[in-house]
């Protein structure tokens, strides 16, 4: 008689066997014993009961488990039998999927599989992308640098992790908002350490940063200069970097005119050299420095006609610098020029 366990495809099988087993029973016994006659002792006999047990055969059943046929255990340490058994294996790729049964690819039948179909009824479930092909097993087969079922993933745009803080994935790496950086853009950048862009107090936020400025002082329309209140001691101090620059463009003229007069020596040269070279990044310097101060719409005016000013010098530059370089050329033929 078997009884089968369907959860764990388990069989128990009822056995009939002997069972050896040991019997109490009652034995009559004669036990001697002595009792005094007279001056003498006398030996007389009894009857007595005693335990004795006997070994008896009996009939019984008991269960055996064991794996209902075409199953088995699928490790030693398995609770259950949930590995069919097919006692023919499956060929091209088929796999048991019951006792004796294999389910097989497209493309192939037969008990083991082992007919090939034709290859043109092969079909896969979606048209593979990006030029791959369709095998004879039904499965997308991709060409190099895409993958997925259906070679839908372009791994060179396709980043293998998320992109933090608002970062977006390209040629698959992340590219990261201003602020931020990383691999996955998670780590913002400290601008306060890193670009100094606060002329006086700066603190660091999360992918940005805020100026403040000390006491007496406001922050100006640009968020991060600082300008002390009621002070137009800037518009004063531009004023006198202008006249500077003024008397050193006189003086390089005056330079030039008396070299015209001499012979020109090669101290004199590098030394004409040297100052244009340096009114040349004065001029740029103060140029840049008006341009920022536009912002300050309050003293717009003032640096506007200051702009006009610094373009006429930049001019006088350019000529003085064309007047050097015939002079360096007529230095180098040992000519006087004129």
């Amino acid at each position: 008689m078997n009884r089968l366990f369907f959860s764990r495809r388990l069989c128990a099988k009822i056995l009939e066997r002997p069972f050896k087993s040991k019997q109490l029973e009652c034995k009559p016994t004669f036990k001697h014993y002595y009792v005094k006659c007279g001056d003498k002792l006398c030996q007389a006999v009894r009857l007595v009961y005693e335990n004795h047990y006997k070994e008896v055969t009996t009939r019984g059943t008991s269960e055996v488990y064991s794996c209902c046929p075409g199953w088995t255990l699928i490790t030693n340490r398995s609770h259950g039998c949930n590995k069919p058994v097919c006692s023919k294996p499956c060929l091209n790729g088929g796999k048991c999927v019951r006792p004796e049964l294999c389910a097989c690819l497209p493309g192939f039948s037969g008990p083991q599989c082992e007919n090939t179909d034709s290859i043109a009824a092969v079909t896969c479930s979606k048209p593979c992308l990006n030029g791959g092909k369709c095998s004879k097993h039904g499965i997308c087969s991709c060409l190099k640098g895409y993958s997925g079922v259906h070679c839908e993933i372009d791994m060179k745009t396709h980043c293998p992790f998320s992109c933090l803080n608002g970062g977006t994935c390209v040629s698959g790496e992340c590219a990261c908002r201003r602020g931020f950086t990383g691999r996955r853009c998670e780590r913002d950048i400290d601008e306060c350490i890193e670009e100094k862009p606060c002329d006086q107090i700066c603190h660091n936020t999360h992918g940005s940063f805020r100026c403040q400025c000390r006491e007496d002082f406001v922050l100006q329309p640009d968020e991060q200069s600082c300008k002390k209140e009621n002070d137009d001691g800037g518009i004063e101090a531009k004023d006198l970097e202008f006249e500077l620059l003024d008397k050193r463009l006189l003086k390089l003229e005056t330079m030039m005119g008396e070299s015209h007069k001499n012979d020109v020596s090669k101290d004199d040269l590098r030394n004409v050299y040297r100052d244009i070279n340096h009114i040349s990044e004065d001029v740029s310097d103060l140029k840049n420095k008006i341009n920022d101060m536009e912002n300050y719409k309050s003293d717009l005016h003032v640096f506007k006609s200051k702009l006009s000013y610094i373009e006429k010098k930049a001019e006088k530059v350019d000529d003085l610098m064309l007047k050097y370089d015939r002079m360096k050329k007529c230095a180098f033929n040992n000519k006087i020029c004129i």
